[in-house]
């Protein structure tokens, strides 16, 4: 009689310890995912903190590329000595824009810093004001096929003229490819260089390039040297190889005259007395060329703690006054490969 009682009583505290584990485990788990939620709450939280600041920095930096642009003058009359006390750069970088070079400045700003450079918007082959003569010299450069650039040249006309009347091998709104792609054609200037991807015989392959294949051979894509703000000439103290070469009367061996000019007389780069300061001095066609930018594109990127921001735009400078014409922003994604 006392066995059972004994075996009763340690049936009843056996159960009463799984009850116990189970009840630990229970609130483990529950302390546990709140625990993990308030974690990932706080991560969240952290993120979208670094990443407010990191915008902030770089509004700090398209604020301090419009004093840039409010000192153009005054860079251009200070004499180099006076320069010479301008440590942190930012007159020099005025000086710079003045003359039609780009800059960058990076500064450190609390716990993070912003990276802004200013370059001038007019240093591509404006597309909207190229002729088909050009347009011909840039599709060969570029290795397009040539039985191609008839109908890609026609369909472009007829993308940005207005009226509904076809080239002879170009295509209007009633084109199959346009009825298929569901929009019309837009009957006015592009605004961007990638709206060249909607018009018909346009594609990725011609604006970034392909590699060659069995087909096929290699194009060299063209929207490095494309743009579309300015006045149809290119800013010769900023403009590329590619673009220089786009002009079928510039060769190599001119080209390194350009680019000697632009270091100026001492030679150096990143000196006070970088640019070219006289389009006669490297015989370039002033109908083609200039060395100052009414449109400067400013890029500004604010970092704090690995978290970027990017701010891009376009000003259009008239005098003292830096109105924007273009703006884009947004999170810079980081490459999962580098972390």
């Amino acid at each position: 009689m006392k066995e059972s009682r004994k075996n009763k009583n340690r049936s009843k505290d056996g159960a009463a310890l799984l009850v116990a584990l189970w009840v630990l485990i229970i609130l483990s788990l529950i302390v546990g995912s709140f625990a993990f939620e308030v974690q990932l709450e706080t991560m969240l939280v952290s993120h979208k903190k670094k990443l407010f600041h990191a915008e902030m920095m770089a509004r700090s930096g398209i604020e301090y590329a419009r004093a840039i642009l409010d000192k153009q003058s005054e860079a251009k009359q200070l004499e180099i000595e006076e320069m010479a006390e301008d440590k942190d750069g930012f007159m020099k970088a005025a000086l710079y824009i003045k003359r039609g070079l780009s800059t960058t400045s990076e500064i450190e700003l609390g716990e993070g810093t912003f990276s802004v450079t200013l370059e001038s918007a007019e240093a591509g082959r404006n597309v909207n004001l190229l002729t088909r003569q050009e347009w011909l010299g840039i599709l060969e450069m570029a290795n397009v096929p040539s039985t191609e650039w008839d109908t890609m040249i026609d369909c472009l006309e007829d993308w940005i003229d207005e009226g509904d009347l076809h080239k002879l091998n170009g295509a209007e709104s009633d084109d199959p490819f346009y009825q298929d792609a569901g929009y019309p054609v837009k009957d006015g200037p592009l605004d961007s260089v990638d709206e060249l991807l909607l018009v018909k015989g346009w594609g990725p392959d011609i604006l970034y390039g392909k590699e060659a294949d069995e087909e096929s051979d290699a194009i060299f894509g063209i929207a490095e040297i494309l743009t579309v703000w300015g006045d149809g000439k290119v800013n010769l103290n900023t403009a590329g190889t590619d673009v220089l070469l786009s002009f079928a009367e510039y060769e190599d061996w001119e080209l390194e005259g350009v680019f000697e000019a632009r270091m100026g007389s001492d030679g150096e780069g990143d000196t006070l007395d970088d640019g070219i300061k006289n389009l006669g001095a490297v015989s370039a066609d002033a109908n083609k060329f200039k060395l100052q930018s009414n449109f400067v594109k400013v890029t500004s990127v604010g970092d704090v703690f690995g978290k970027q921001y990017q701010i891009a735009c376009i000003f259009l400078v008239e005098g003292n006054k830096a109105i924007t014409v273009y703006w884009e922003e947004g999170q810079v994604k980081q490459d999962a490969n580098a972390r």
